[in-house]
């Protein structure tokens, strides 16, 4: 069961939630933190009244109050970039040094490769006008035991009130998909990690945690470590070489053989057949 979190706190968070709810099928199924439950499928849809960034645990809380037990959680959010750039982006969630974002400091959550892989390769088949698909590196909070992910418009109030771009998520949401793909994390390069994106949508691979060259400087290697972990089947780690240093690189490459993670390049990777359409 994949478990999709809203916010009440959030303005394009609700506008998500609110396509999910026109694309219909939903029964309702009970209450949560005051909001009505909505099930379709293999889909359960709560909302929560605070801002998700800073709300741990929802995972146990459904659990505990509704007796469902997700395989995976989507988290539909708001997305707020400096370059002003309209984006829908998925991402990890963890934090690699401070917990400034809520979560926990130096602590990773799992990971959801094959959903959040093929949530973007979906974003990027039916992307609304002018909206760039990217992944974005693991980063803020909150914290949970269950892989998450994040589904996000934005870049600013234009972009969180557009019905059609939310429409895209929404049903992004709705058919995720395990592909079957190798799992890897990725590692270098920017926020928004352009030569890992290029690698997802042209190669058969699915990422897990994405780990950005500025949270290298140095590496904690205690949350890399619990990155290995939290993605779960990862057996590949692909490095954007030219975004690491050749010293650094070495020692990475290092730390991730030592837990059974081969460093791959492209080339390496099996050639996806064309892209689908929503």
């Amino acid at each position: 069961m994949l478990l999709i979190v809203a916010s009440a706190a959030d303005e394009a968070s609700g506008n998500i939630r609110d396509r999910l709810l026109e694309l219909g099928g939903w029964s309702e199924g009970g209450t949560f933190d005051g909001h009505r439950v909505w099930r379709r499928g293999d889909r359960l849809l709560v909302t929560i009244r605070e801002h998700h960034l800073y709300v741990d645990d929802v995972d146990r809380k459904v659990r505990e109050a509704l007796g469902a037990t997700p395989d995976a959680v989507v988290y539909v959010s708001k997305h707020r970039a400096a370059s002003g750039q309209d984006s829908l982006t998925v991402h990890p969630i963890g934090n690699w040094h401070a917990a400034d974002f809520g979560g926990r400091p130096g602590e990773v959550v799992p990971s959801a490769p094959d959903l959040m892989t093929d949530a973007l390769r979906r974003l990027a088949a039916g992307a609304a006008p002018g909206y760039a698909a990217t992944f974005e590196a693991t980063h803020h909070g909150p914290y949970l035991e269950t892989p998450t992910f994040y589904a996000e418009v934005g870049s600013g109030e234009g972009a969180w009130a557009d019905a059609k771009a939310a429409a895209v998520l929404a049903r992004t949401v709705l058919a995720v998909s395990d592909a079957g793909d190798p799992v890897a994390i990725g590692v270098g390069g920017g926020h928004y990690m352009p030569r890992i994106v290029d690698v997802a949508l042209a190669r058969r691979v699915s990422f897990g945690h994405l780990v950005p060259s500025h949270a290298l400087d140095p590496p904690n290697y205690g949350a890399l470590e619990r990155a290995v972990e939290r993605t779960k089947d990862a057996r590949l780690v692909y490095f954007h070489r030219k975004a690491i240093p050749k010293p650094r690189f070495r020692e990475l490459e290092g730390f991730f053989r030592d837990r059974g993670l081969e460093t791959v390049r492209e080339s390496d990777l099996a050639t996806r057949p064309e892209s689908r359409n929503l």
